[in-house]
């Protein structure tokens, strides 16, 4: 079902004072402050705008992609990956991205597996509203208490409590097959982090395909709206990383991950007009501190967004 904005509201508020749920899991540590992206010199990284209110932009048609020359100049290409490594000795980084508009794809360090933080929620609100779908049911109200939280503020609370709810460390795997995420390692378990599941850039854009684009997932026209209003309705301290130099006017549908050394974002760049954007995830590891994570996601998101943004007339 499409939850009316005042219900969310009114949940949200009430998710913040009621039933006051498991104390938030060490691996997500104080959220990062979003001054960062001052620190990238000669680069516009304006956060665009994000409401609930955004109606899912339809799924697009099918585009030829590579084969028929219609990718854009790849953003990794060259020397770029070895300027980054140089830049950021001693890091761990990797991104990926898919042109929506071509059905190109780009990738840095693609063999590279990071674990993912709180990004990992996406998956689970996937499952989430999957388990609505498949019993035929809205999502509950008790659900939502958690999907909120969980996505727009990156609470950490939910993720066990629907952990709980649906089955356990098996219900995670589980979820994890039925959207194809060969290339992710499901840890959690009643003993584990969860936000340690290894994963790679690839995987996380191909979840975002079908969570967001309903290219190939399981999840029905009204899961997928509700989980882009969820996504473009980020706190807006969090907001940072994948909206570097993204255009004011454009809409952004993310989640962000940040747990020690790991600073990730990934999500869904969306323009304002008819043309197509794209999805991107970077995933980055070995930061001395959040800032300088941010930094370097911003950096990439900023790389990634100059190729993508300036071929479509009027973007700038």
């Amino acid at each position: 079902m499409r939850w009316p904005l005042w219900l969310l509201v009114a949940i949200v508020a009430g998710a913040c004072t009621a039933e006051g749920g498991p104390p938030a899991q060490s691996l997500e540590t104080t959220e990062p402050s979003t001054s960062t992206s001052s620190t990238i010199a000669n680069t516009s990284t304006t956060a665009p705008s994000t409401t609930t209110s955004t109606t899912l932009p339809d799924a697009p048609e099918p585009y030829p992609g590579a084969a028929s020359g219609a990718c854009r100049s790849d953003p990794f290409a060259g020397s770029v990956a070895g300027d980054l490594g140089r830049r950021y000795p001693g890091r761990d980084l990797t991104a990926h991205i898919y042109d929506i508009r071509t059905g190109c794809e780009y990738s840095l360090n693609p063999d590279n597996r990071q674990s993912t933080a709180s990004v990992f929620k996406v998956l689970v609100m996937a499952g989430t509203l999957l388990e609505a779908q498949e019993d035929d049911r809205d999502v509950t109200e008790s659900e939502m208490e958690r999907l909120i939280p969980m996505i727009t503020e990156s609470a950490n609370w939910p993720v066990r409590a629907l952990w709980r709810s649906f089955g356990a460390s098996p219900w995670f795997r589980e979820t994890g097959a039925t959207l194809a995420l060969t290339e992710t390692s499901i840890t959690a378990d009643s003993g584990s982090a969860w936000g340690a599941t290894k994963t790679s850039a690839a995987d996380q854009v191909d979840l975002l395909r079908q969570v967001l684009l309903g290219d190939g997932g399981p999840l029905d026209d009204d899961s997928r709206q509700l989980a882009f209003e969820l996504m473009t309705s980020v706190v807006a301290h969090q907001t940072w990383g994948i909206t570097a130099g993204v255009p004011m006017s454009w809409t952004v549908a993310q989640k962000n991950g940040f747990a020690g050394r790991i600073i990730n974002s990934v999500g869904w760049v969306d323009p304002a007009g008819p043309e197509e954007g794209y999805l991107i995830a970077i995933l980055t590891y070995g930061w001395p501190s959040h800032a300088a994570g941010i930094s370097a996601v911003e950096f990439i998101s900023v790389i990634a967004a100059d190729a993508m943004i300036d071929t479509i007339p009027g973007a700038r």
